[in-house]
């Protein structure tokens, strides 16, 4: 009494159908995804996402913001900037004059310093 209600081949099928499965474009690149390689060439020779815009509608007509073809460049076609990844930052080359080898501590001053607020006082200007 324990008849499978779908067959193995079904199933099988199924699967198949499953792992080959790729999710269609949004409604929005309909129009982009028909010229989807000659936007791959464009980027690959460097040319902007408004001259790739101008270039769609002086020859297909369609009419999308240089916007929507950066959006399309990267959501559908994986080409977004990537980040260099950043550098370790390295101590300065340039050390003070005290700190140099072989040079002493900066001389104080020669007086001693007034207790109270630093504010500058007006006869040592």
């Amino acid at each position: 009494m324990n008849t499978p209600i779908v067959s193995a081949e079904a199933k099988a099928r199924l699967n198949e159908a499953v792992k080959n499965y790729t999710p269609p474009a949004p409604e929005k690149y309909r129009a982009l995804n028909e010229v989807k390689d000659s936007i791959i060439d464009l980027r690959e020779r460097k040319a902007s996402y408004e001259t790739i815009r101008t270039m769609l509608h002086a020859n297909t007509g369609i009419e999308v913001s240089h916007q929507t073809v950066a959006r399309y460049c990267r959501e559908v076609l994986n080409a977004g900037k990537f980040k260099k990844p950043r550098q370790p930052k390295t101590p300065t080359a340039h050390l003070p004059i005290f700190a140099q080898p072989g040079l002493s501590v900066p001389p104080r001053p020669s007086y001693p310093r007034k207790p109270g607020p630093r504010i500058a006082d007006s006869k040592n200007l």
